[in-house]
């Protein structure tokens, strides 16, 4: 374990805290890059024993616990709990009650490395990130497994650069207990491994591959176990934001409401403005109905981009405006005291109060050029006082633009 988790604890322990628990009743049920996000173990659902295996799991990657003591840790829990043995469970999709394998030894092992393995890769993934100005390659390494599989060996050697697609699905590990590994190396050693900028690419033959949970027909490359063929780092790291929003847009009203609660009440808020990523962004809070109606627009969220965030704080830098003011002002483009329609009648200024400071928020519907579909940006916050905000609103009041 030490030797696991040596290389980039920080990384790795980063990814596995952030991911949100899901139950299931079968692993098929998520799909592969929402691994890259949430923590689930199949055939929890309907006992309370996924945030106990989640605790345990984190407490292994921060203090580089070995499997037995994870193991002893965790298992009275569960008997305790009824999550043990064999037991008869009714399938949540189907309604049907059938035999099935809770916890055991064995089970518990497949859940630690799997866990374990997938936030390894990607906290090396970040590392890679960080390095590949000076280490631009990939190598993919032989395993160190006693039987290893010969499709994988077959990728043993090949040397990508570290942005090819490539490494979107055949970033280790590659499959149910898979021990590849890859090491980032110089152009220079890239080249003394055969690699030059004309050779052929590798090949990579898709095959179809039915998950009769779902019924939906997937690809998947041929050599990689279905559910494994993505890179836990990079899929987190590209589609955040449009998972997010995805997920968020998906949901009924209140439970939306809450999601965006927690997102912006999350850690997410801050590292977007730490570490911006170029097109990432956040759903801040729900655009009201009748906010929406009255622009003759669908109603739906909120965002915020990494690009807006940092321009705004670093605008009002000398006014003494810090992330915590930020989210603040936020709640108020979640529940605004007085909304006015800007004159181009493409968005609104919100005005309200938060923990006992006025803003100004000017949010901005814009035609996604894509879809058609209408998408709300928070375009600027300001600071007012409570004798500017009621100037505002009384202009408002006499133009007969106000909505409350």
């Amino acid at each position: 374990m030490s030797d696991l988790f040596k290389t980039a604890p920080k990384e790795v322990t980063r990814y596995f805290d952030s991911k949100g628990s899901v139950p299931t009743f079968d692993w098929r049920d998520i799909a592969p890059d929402e691994h890259a996000f949430t923590f689930t173990v199949a055939k929890t659902a309907g006992f309370d024993v996924l945030d106990d295996i989640h605790d345990e799991l984190a407490r292994a990657v921060r203090d580089q616990v070995p499997f037995e003591e994870f193991r002893q840790s965790l298992t009275p829990t569960l008997q305790k709990k009824g999550w043990w043995g064999r037991a008869i469970a009714t399938d949540p999709k189907t309604g049907v009650p059938d035999i099935v394998q809770l916890g055991s030894p064995h089970r518990l092992k497949t859940i630690y490395w799997a866990n374990t393995r997938t936030a390894y890769a990607a906290g090396e993934w970040e590392r890679t990130q960080r390095n590949k100005a000076f280490l631009p390659f990939i190598l993919y390494q032989r395993t160190i497994a006693r039987d290893p599989r010969d499709e994988h060996l077959g990728f043993v050697g090949i040397v990508l650069p570290v942005e090819h697609p490539f490494w979107e699905t055949h970033y280790p590990p590659n499959g149910w207990g898979c021990e590849c590994t890859v090491r980032q190396i110089s152009r220079r050693e890239a080249i003394a491994l055969g690699w030059s900028e004309d050779q052929e690419e590798p090949v990579v033959v898709f095959e179809n591959w039915k998950n009769k949970r779902t019924g939906k027909t997937e690809k998947v490359p041929r050599g990689i176990d279905p559910g494994w063929a993505q890179n836990p780092g990079k899929n987190r790291a590209k589609n955040v934001s449009s998972f997010l929003s995805d997920r968020v847009a998906a949901l009924p009203g209140n439970r939306r409401t809450a999601a965006i609660e927690d997102i912006v009440g999350s850690p997410l808020l801050k590292a977007m403005y730490e570490k911006p990523k170029k097109g990432m962004f956040l759903p801040i809070a729900p655009v009201r109905q009748d906010l929406a109606q009255a622009l003759g627009a669908e109603p739906s969220f909120v965002r915020l981009s990494s690009d807006s965030l940092q321009h705004m704080i670093n605008e009002r830098k000398e006014r003494g405006l810090t992330l915590e003011d930020m989210s603040s002002a936020l709640t108020v483009a979640a529940n605004p005291e007085a909304a006015i329609p800007l004159k181009s009648k493409k968005g609104f200024t919100y005005l309200g109060e938060a923990n006992g400071k006025k803003w100004r928020l000017v949010v901005k519907a814009v035609t996604n050029v894509r879809s058609g579909e209408t998408e709300w940006w928070l375009n600027s916050f300001h600071r007012k006082t409570r004798k500017e905000i009621d100037r505002i609103v009384r202009r408002a009041e006499r133009d007969g633009t106000l909505l409350k």
